[in-house]
């Protein structure tokens, strides 16, 4: 998440204002155009400077010292001050950007190289895009079935739905089971068939993506996680609507899916549900329990007492929170405790005192410790922020 110049953190370098303060009207001022995406130098400020930008997106990159490890970086918001003897520079997050400068006849600015390193901008840009889906069909295919094979200039992603499927690529042999999945590169040559014994029904996709390695994607089988399953289930279902934008929509699923399997190997995987029943009771099951914690947000709720309540083991409930949502039910029940905290705080009608206590935790200063290390500010500071 990008923090701006108004917010609490950047007042440690400076102040941010609506408009320029009266005084500083008069000063010299001079514009800086820049499109840069990185920075190796920095400006060093004798005295007070004012910065506005005037055209496109700037991102400051500041620091009280000239260490590679200490710059921060905040997107340009309304006309800030800069204090003195600070470290910046700026990137221009739009294409081009355009910003006034305003400081004193005899405010020195002077130029640094940074210690250390060259400092990137946080750009969010795509690693690929998929540019065109030319088909996606279901196929159900019997025992002894066999395609002898073809090659193509497209990619190709086939998931086992049930059943078993043999395919080879390029002279060598790989079997898939319910919920693999096999992505062949372009050109690469592909046969399938079935065995004695297993018919197989699979969901085929063949589509254009923008250049990316191969080798991340090809000659590898992956096994689906829920999530994978979950996404091209909504993949099938927007290829069976229409109306505006379904077809942005199978994209964006097919992305996603890609991104998963991507993140597939360096993460663990959340196995998928024996069946589909099996995952209707878990998710209704968990809406009870979710119901009920945001039912008694105002009260002290122990692990005991879900068990308790619900008739299940702790270790039951660990599994069901941990493999439906990636986290602990402690920890949930925490974290949304914090967050009506922060809803509190910005209602403006309790004290951070009272808001402690309404929310059940033992002490203020516990309190505190957990917001600050939920959002990385304490909740006065977090206050003063709001009310400014």
């Amino acid at each position: 998440m990008f923090n701006k110049t108004s917010s609490y953190f950047f007042q440690k370098y400076g102040d941010t204002y609506t408009s320029l303060p009266e005084d500083a009207q008069l000063f010299p001022q001079e514009t800086l155009k820049i499109d840069n995406k990185s920075v190796n130098s920095v400006f060093y400020n004798e005295d007070d400077v004012y910065i506005h930008v005037d055209d496109g997106i700037v991102m400051l990159c500041i620091s009280k010292e000239n260490k590679m490890q200490t710059f921060e970086q905040f997107v340009i918001h309304h006309t800030i001050r800069l204090k003195k003897h600070v470290h910046f520079n700026f990137f221009a997050i739009s294409q081009e950007a355009s910003l006034t400068i305003r400081k004193r006849n005899d405010c020195e600015i002077s130029t640094k190289r940074i210690d250390g390193h060259v400092i990137d901008c946080n750009r969010i840009l795509p690693e690929f895009s998929i540019q065109e889906i030319l088909v996606y069909y279901y196929q159900v295919k019997n025992t002894n079935y066999a395609f002898q094979g073809e090659s193509h200039q497209y990619w190709e992603l086939t998931f086992i739905d049930s059943g078993r499927l043999i395919t080879e690529i390029e002279g060598k042999s790989f079997v898939l089971n319910q919920y693999d999945c096999i992505l062949y590169s372009p050109g690469q040559f592909h046969s399938q068939r079935t065995d004695n014994d297993n018919a197989c029904s699979y969901l085929t996709v063949i589509f254009e993506m923008s250049e990316f390695p191969p080798n991340l994607l090809s000659n590898k089988i992956f096994h689906a996680s829920r999530d994978i399953v979950y996404t091209l289930q909504n993949f099938i279902n927007a290829t069976e609507k229409e109306g505006s934008f379904y077809k942005d929509l199978c994209i964006c699923y097919l992305n996603e899916t890609i991104i998963q399997l991507l993140q597939l190997q360096t993460t663990k995987a959340v196995k998928v549900a024996n069946s589909p029943m099996q995952q209707k009771i878990e998710d209704e099951f968990l809406n009870e329990i979710i119901i009920y914690i945001n039912d008694n947000i105002y009260s002290p709720i122990t692990i005991e007492q879900l068990c308790h309540e619900f008739s299940t083991s702790r270790s039951s409930l660990q599994q069901l929170f941990n493999k439906n949502l990636k986290i602990a039910p402690k920890q949930y029940i925490s974290h949304l405790k914090l967050k009506k905290a922060k809803y509190l705080i910005k209602e403006n009608k309790y004290t951070i005192s009272e808001i402690s206590e309404k929310l059940g935790f033992t002490s203020i200063h516990y309190f505190s410790r957990k917001f600050k290390q939920e959002f990385k500010i304490a909740p006065s500071d977090y206050a003063k922020t709001i009310y400014k």
